[in-house]
């Protein structure tokens, strides 16, 4: 016959010290569990390595985006002089180059102006909004303009504006390519 629990047949030594106790005291410490203090510690830490984490990341890809962007209009650039060294004229359109690349990395269609056109001179991109001071005003190229309207898909004429700030343009007559905060 089993005999049942009686706590009036034990001592009081033995009850205290918990060894008929479910307590995790008299456990190994590999197996004993977490506090919730602990897990919250545990998981706030966590939490701010991968917030830390995904914003290292996202200025990785972006920084890749923007050197992506700055290669390619390189690339048209060496294209358009080939194509003015074989016609003696420049492209009336990216098309005429013949090549596959038509989108820069955020999916936008790259933006080409030649100014030899009937109302390019009008879509001319300007330093700075006109009359604003000294070198204001004035035009990135004398012969045409290529840019990447960039991350926000927006633009505006003059550099100095938001809306250009993340565009990855050719100023200079190609003595300049990249991101048009930085020209």
């Amino acid at each position: 016959m089993q005999e049942f629990f009686d706590p009036r047949k034990m001592s009081i030594r033995r009850w205290r010290t918990g060894i008929l106790s479910c307590g995790s005291h008299n456990r190994k410490w590999w197996t004993r569990g977490f506090t919730l203090a602990e897990l919250i510690v545990v998981i706030t830490i966590v939490g701010i390595l991968s917030t830390i984490g995904l914003s290292v990341y996202k200025h990785f890809i972006d920084s890749a985006r923007n050197t992506r962007a700055v290669a390619e209009i390189r690339m048209y650039e060496k294209e358009i002089m080939n194509f003015v060294n074989d016609t003696e004229r420049l492209p009336d359109a990216l098309v005429e180059l013949g090549l596959a690349i038509t989108q820069d990395p955020w999916k936008n269609d790259y933006r080409y102006i030649n100014f030899g056109l009937p109302g390019a001179e009008d879509n001319r991109r300007t330093k700075g909004a006109k009359g604003e001071g000294k070198g204001k005003g004035s035009p990135l190229n004398s012969d045409y303009d290529l840019y990447s309207i960039g991350k926000d898909g927006m633009s505006a004429p003059a550099l100095t504006e938001a809306a250009s700030q993340d565009d990855i343009i050719r100023a200079d007559d190609g003595g300049y390519t990249g991101l048009a905060s930085k020209y």
